[in-house]
């Protein structure tokens, strides 16, 4: 499994709408092109940061899936409908390396 996390800002007077727009749009179109899960977090020490989470079986159906923004139109625009709402937006991908199986050997 790999996870793709992103961190970012929402302003206040945007969140209901972006979270509709997340539960209604984005969740489901990811979820529709091999997304595994898709989560979305809010730190409750400040509630404008949120944190984004969408687990892959593994990197290259990650990669696949991202990449696809830059050739499908509908997928552009769920990529442009989350930066109407995200701000400061830092994108990481993260490999397991200690769960409840164990500890796991990082692979390139």
């Amino acid at each position: 499994m790999v996870k793709g996390v992103w961190t970012y800002e929402v302003p206040l007077e945007k969140q209901e709408e972006y979270l509709k727009k997340t539960l209604e749009v984005i969740k489901p179109f990811w979820e529709a092109h091999e997304c595994l899960s898709y989560q979305v977090y809010q730190d409750y020490t400040n509630p404008t940061r949120f944190v984004k989470e969408q687990l892959y079986p593994d990197k290259e159906t990650m990669e696949r899936s991202l990449n696809i923004a830059r050739t499908d139109p509908k997928a552009k625009e769920v990529v442009e409908l989350f930066r109407q709402y995200a701000q400061n937006i830092v994108r990481r991908r993260c490999v397991p390396r200690v769960d409840d199986k164990g500890y796991h050997k990082f692979e390139e």
